[in-house]
């Protein structure tokens, strides 16, 4: 089976010892399960990452079906390559399946105020504080772009124009108990709650993760803790979220 985890926005796949899906590449390995984790620009655009993307599958499994398990940005660049057909990678017989997790496939309301105008009313500080804490980190706003409704609202609509593709989506709904994120997200969540009145995990809303078949239960966890990442702390943390057994669930079901 042809394994590839695709990366979302800002972190690379691996960085000082720190991988994107923590634990699961080594984990995969210890159960004879090969995979790809392929290394994107982690604040480019879309077209640009799934193009990088594409050249790493091809050059991993050149033949063969293959499967595609995405975290959030990665998401929309499966999307944008097979919408354009990368290295003839959409074509029957090559991908076989796309699952994206908490992708916002319609967007996300925190790259919609961040990318926007200012606002001036109540959102303004919290506006504020996320932008000076990425400019103090050298991130470029502007490659928020394609998280952003409008932009992903234009991307390719695969599920329709390529049905030979299974696709599933999975959807962080929040840890359980009084706080649904860790600290780092709570006004993250907080934000896109008012706008959209949804669950969400701290960046993505239920109803932008959702494309092709939507996968139930969703996981009790918030958008990093999908992938293993409890922000609160390293290890020390009480919430405690089994990303790598979700991980084989949706392997088990390829």
């Amino acid at each position: 089976m042809n394994l590839v985890f695709a990366s979302g926005f800002l972190l690379p796949q691996h960085l000082l010892g720190i991988n994107y899906f923590r634990g699961l590449q080594d984990h995969l390995a210890q159960t004879g399960v090969k995979a790809l984790f392929p290394q994107v620009p982690p604040i480019a655009r879309c077209d640009v990452r799934a193009g990088i993307l594409a050249d790493a599958i091809q050059r991993a499994y050149p033949d063969g079906p293959i499967h595609i398990i995405a975290h959030s940005m990665g998401g929309l660049d499966s999307r944008t390559l097979i919408g354009r057909n990368l290295r003839g990678l959409s074509s029957p017989g090559r991908i076989a399946s796309l699952a994206t997790l908490s992708t916002p496939h319609r967007g996300s309301p925190i790259a919609d105020l961040l990318v926007g105008p200012r606002p001036d009313d109540e959102r303004r500080h919290l506006y504020e504080g996320i932008s000076q804490g990425l400019r103090l980190l050298g991130i470029e706003i502007g490659a928020l772009a394609d998280l952003t409704t409008q932009a992903a609202s234009a991307m390719p609509d695969v599920a329709q124009t390529h049905q030979h593709i299974r696709y599933r989506s999975f959807f962080a709904s929040g840890r359980t108990g009084p706080r649904p994120t860790s600290v780092a997200l709570v006004l993250m969540h907080k934000h896109i709650r008012m706008v959209t009145g949804q669950e969400n995990d701290g960046l993505v809303a239920k109803d932008s993760a959702r494309y092709g078949e939507f996968q139930q239960p969703f996981w009790p966890c918030d958008h990093t803790d999908m992938v293993g990442h409890n922000l609160d702390t390293v290890d020390l943390g009480l919430f405690q979220f089994d990303h790598l057994a979700a991980f084989h669930a949706i392997i088990s079901e390829l």
